[in-house]
């Protein structure tokens, strides 16, 4: 009786056991999916994002010298033709254009494009606004300075008559276009997605279909770099390649992306096609980057626009002989002395004596030259061959994409084979965001925010 009675204890036992352990996993994945469920209530998309800005000056597209502003008012202020994030060309608010003759474009304005006003766009906004830049300091002056007349056609055509040929011409009526007469009003009305509602208390809210900017200003990078570190600013705009010193480590992410201002070195003045060759062979691109600008330059051999659809991803892979044993003086400015030095200190590792001197002489074997990259493909300057710049001239009146494209890849090609520069990198643009914010970065120095509307920010 007793054994009997102790087996049925048992038997209860295990039962209880077996009970109490299907409860307790219940109540685990109970509580397990109410935490999910209360931690997806808590996290909250949001598509308000803040820009920090400082130094501003206006946010007239045609008058500001601000870089942060030049980048937003492309979403507020759309050009004739735009830009391409790989540049190349497409209709904006010019539908269609067409070159008639070296000084005579004629183009037709998209009827569907309005002002923020809801008025139509009109030849005669187009003309202001060339007038503008004109009569202005403005940073688009270079882009209308060829440009004689507009000749109205009827309502939405009208031909441009340029005061010399201009290669790749539609290349520069890419400049902003206001509405006529609007210029001394506090907010320009524009034709692009976003639109101002709002400038007081130094802020400027900008309102698209889906996103909205908070342009927050401030009085100097400082403040800027502050207000950043305590999260009151998601995004930030810099060219400064050592902002860690300034913001610490304090969780973000960057985007890096090339800029306009490119290093090279003319060698003219060294006629022997493979002497050039081993000169630009011997120099570590990349060590100057990494010492200098802490790895956030980009290292650039030739002077089109980085990510260009004209650009070959031919690279050719050359050995140095080590054979050069002698001297060649460098001449560059003070501004580009430190690049100088480090260019001397490899040569000289390889048995190869340069000489600085502290100014710009054209005798010099090597001058080392700085210059802004066109948005054009126009690169017939950099070379000292005059069938090779007539070629390259010559494509500018080449409309077929594909074709362009391959004379390009030939020019490449050629300067590989002959060196008539030395390509060294570019300067880059820095966009700092928060680890909230998320979305497609891939802009360029044109437009910095592209796929704009892909932007979000996660708010706990």
């Amino acid at each position: 009786m007793n054994t009997k009675y102790f087996k049925n204890i048992f038997f209860i036992t295990i039962f209880l056991l077996v009970v109490a352990g299907i409860y307790i996993v219940y109540l685990k994945d109970n509580n397990k999916q109410n935490s999910v469920q209360a931690r997806n209530k808590e996290l909250q998309i949001s598509h308000e994002i803040s820009i920090g800005i400082s130094n501003f000056d206006t946010i007239n597209p045609i008058l500001t010298k601000n870089l942060e502003i030049q980048h937003i008012t492309k979403l507020i202020y759309e050009p004739l033709i735009n830009i391409t994030k790989d540049f190349n060309v497409e209709p904006c608010i010019a539908e269609e254009w067409s070159k008639i003759d070296e000084l005579t474009y004629i183009i037709k304005l998209n009827e569907n494009k309005k002002w923020h006003n809801g008025e139509e766009v009109k030849i005669e906004d187009i003309e202001f606004s060339i007038n503008t830049i004109r009569d202005s300091n403005s940073i688009y002056k270079e882009n209308v300075e060829q440009i004689d007349v507009i000749e109205k056609i009827n309502l939405n055509t009208f031909k441009i008559h340029l005061k010399e040929p201009v290669s790749f011409f539609e290349y520069l009526l890419c400049f902003p276009i206001l509405q006529e007469n609007t210029i001394m009003t506090q907010i320009p009305l524009g034709t692009g997605k976003f639109k101002i509602t709002s400038m007081e208390n130094e802020q400027i809210i900008v309102q698209g279909e889906k996103i909205k900017l908070i342009l927050k200003i401030f009085k100097n990078t400082t403040e800027l770099y502050n207000q950043f570190t305590r999260e009151n600013v998601d995004i930030i705009i810099t060219e400064n390649t050592d902002y860690e010193k300034y913001i610490g480590n304090i969780g973000f992410e960057e985007k890096v992306i090339p800029g306009r201002e490119w290093v090279y070195i003319s060698c003219d003045n060294i006629e022997n096609a493979t002497e050039r060759k081993e000169l630009n062979y011997s120099i570590n691109k990349e060590r100057i980057v990494y010492d200098l600008y802490n790895k956030k330059y980009i290292v650039a051999d030739f002077p089109l626009a980085y990510g260009s659809y004209l650009n070959s991803e031919k690279k050719e892979n050359y050995e140095p002989s080590g054979k050069l044993n002698k001297t060649y003086t460098l001449s560059t400015n003070e501004e580009n002395k430190k690049i100088a030095q480090e260019i001397k200190g490899q040569f000289e590792e390889k048995g190869i004596k340069i000489y600085i001197q502290n100014y710009r002489n054209p005798k010099a074997d090597l001058i080392l030259k700085q210059e802004t990259i066109s948005i054009k493909p126009t690169i017939a300057k950099y070379f000292n061959n005059e069938d090779e710049k007539n070629r390259i001239l010559k494509a500018a009146s080449i409309e077929n994409k594909d074709i362009l494209k391959e004379e390009y890849s030939k020019t490449i090609d050629n300067y590989y084979e002959n060196i008539p520069f030395i390509g060294l990198f570019l300067n880059s643009y820095i966009i700092l965001h928060t680890n909230k914010l998320k979305g497609d970065f891939s802009g360029n120095w044109y437009n910095m925010f592209y796929n704009i509307d892909t932007w979000y920010k996660i708010k706990v």
